[in-house]
């Protein structure tokens, strides 16, 4: 689940600055960015925190895709305009 938002998160970072012509250095620089903003470590404590609390209400995991919803709620938080 970390590695799928982290992975958005730089990619939709890469895309806002340089769309096209990407380096491997540029993708190296883009991915410490991402690293050293804390970023990184914001969207893992927030998984965890996500884990335990949906850990409780297992019944609702099965009714519901609380994953795919989590997911989809990081990758918008973290990928935000006003977070680039």
């Amino acid at each position: 689940m970390g590695y799928i938002v982290n992975l958005t998160v730089i990619l939709d970072a890469i895309l806002r600055t340089t769309a096209s012509n990407m380096t491997e250095i540029d993708t190296l620089k883009a991915m410490d960015t991402h690293v050293r903003s804390g970023r990184r470590n914001n969207i893992h404590g927030d998984i965890r925190s996500f884990v335990t609390e949906a850990s409780s209400i297992r019944s609702a995991i099965l009714e519901k895709d609380l994953v795919l919803e989590k997911i989809i709620s990081l990758i918008r938080r973290y990928c935000s305009p006003q977070n680039t």
